[in-house]
Formats: C-alpha cells, structure tokens, sequence
C-alpha cells in the first residue's frame, strides 16, 4: 500500500478482540504505521492482526485482563516504552446491571477497574509519547450516563467517573497539543448487547436496528481527521428511528 504523508506514526486500542475496538483498528489502519492491539482474546487478537496487515499497518497484540492489577501494571509498564503514539482508543469494558441490594462489592470494584481504572491507568503511562505524538485521546463511553435507571449503579458510576477523567485531561492537555474525545454511544451490534438480549428482558436481538460498530469507527476517524486547530469533545451517537414508509 502506498505510504500516505497524512498516515500517523502509531495507534493503541483497547479492548480490540470486541466489536468496538475490531471496528476502529480495521478502519485505522490505512492511516497509521502500527498499532498495538489489546484485548482479552490472543485468538482474536491474531486474526485482527493479520486483517490490519493486510490494510497497510504493522501490528502486535498484547493479551490482558484490565480487572488484574497486575497485568494492569505490566501492560502499563510495556507502553511506558512507547516513544511515539498518535491515537489512544479506550474500547474496553465491561456491564454490570444489578440493583445496589444485590451488587456484590467484588463486582461494582471491577467494573471500576475496567471501565475506569484501566483508561486511567494506560493513558497516564502513555502521556509522553502521546504529547511527542501530538496525540488524541478517545474514550468510548455510553449513553448511559446521567439517565436514572435502576440497576446501573456499578456501570453508571465509572461511566460517569470517565466523564470526568476525560474533562479534566483535556483541559490540562490541550496545551500540549493533546486532543481528547468522549464518545456515548447508544445500543450498538456486539456480542454484549446479544448477550443481554438472550437474558430476555430487550425482546429478541435486531442487530441490523442498532448502531453498526463500523459505523461508530468511521465518525470517530472523521472527527479526530479535523486539523489540529479544531477539537471534537463530545459525541453523541444513537440508532436512528425505524423508518416509517
């Protein structure tokens, strides 16, 4: 593949054995020279690899499970040595629905751990090579956050809490040249939403009515696209209403 002035030097995505993050490395991989894929599935993994191969991107796979402190840590450690990175894409996580009375502690703390801890974690060890890199920063997030719904104590809390950590990071970061994106994403075609539809409380499962991963991939390489003078925050995606003829 011919080599674009326009490709970035290198990409590190999260959670890319799930749809999400299998989404965003096919789609940026035209663009960067190599990416670092993570997730808890080698064979998955592998196969990604040899997909975003073929699109024109060096790549290698790091296995890890983000609800381990320790492989937390080692990961953490291994993209310290990262000298340049361009794009960090936090797709990993993980839903919890129980009602407070019956949340077992053990779970609501590794719901933080993964869908907040870990971005924390990684994108702190990164910040270097991400500043050299002029990098962005894209944190997918979910629809979730600020509705009052029973049973997303857990989930709703580290949603919320990436919220957070997202703000405040762009606003110490933007003046390193460091952009920061949040995206909220409403029900999307994963193997969780077929997961919590087989629980029979959403109805039967209609892929094709909810978002398309390679859909959510492709406004999130448009937007971080912009030139550096321009800044997308906050995105708000959402299946469109069925159409009525």
């Amino acid at each position: 593949m011919p080599r674009s002035k326009e490709r970035r030097a290198a990409a590190v995505i999260t959670g890319a054995s799930g749809g999400i993050g299998r989404a965003l490395a096919l789609r940026f991989a035209p663009s960067v020279e190599h990416m670092t894929l993570i997730g808890r599935d080698a064979r998955r993994l592998g196969e990604l690899a040899g997909d975003v191969a073929r699109r024109g991107a060096r790549a290698r796979s790091l296995v890890a499970r983000f609800d381990s402190s320790e492989e937390l840590q080692e990961l953490a450690q291994e993209l310290g040595r990262s000298t340049t990175v361009s794009v960090l894409l936090h797709a990993a996580g993980e839903f919890v629905k129980e009602p407070v009375a019956c949340l077992a502690g053990a779970d609501f703390e590794r719901s933080l751990r993964v869908n907040l801890s870990a971005p924390y974690v990684l994108t702190r060890a990164l910040l270097g090579a991400l500043q050299r890199g002029a990098g962005d920063v894209v944190f997918i997030n979910s629809s979730a956050v600020g509705q009052r719904r029973a049973g997303l104590s857990a989930y709703g809390a580290s949603k919320a809490g990436l919220v957070a950590l997202a703000d405040s990071l762009r606003q110490e970061c933007n003046p390193l040249g460091l952009r920061v994106l949040s995206v909220f994403l409403g029900a999307t075609a994963t193997r969780l939403q077929e997961q919590l539809h087989a629980g029979g409380e959403q109805g039967p499962y209609q892929p094709g009515q909810l978002l398309q991963p390679s859909d959510v991939a492709e406004i999130i390489h448009a937007a971080l696209a912009l030139p550096r003078g321009a800044e997308v925050t906050d995105l708000h995606l959402r299946p469109a209403l069925p159409h009525r003829a």
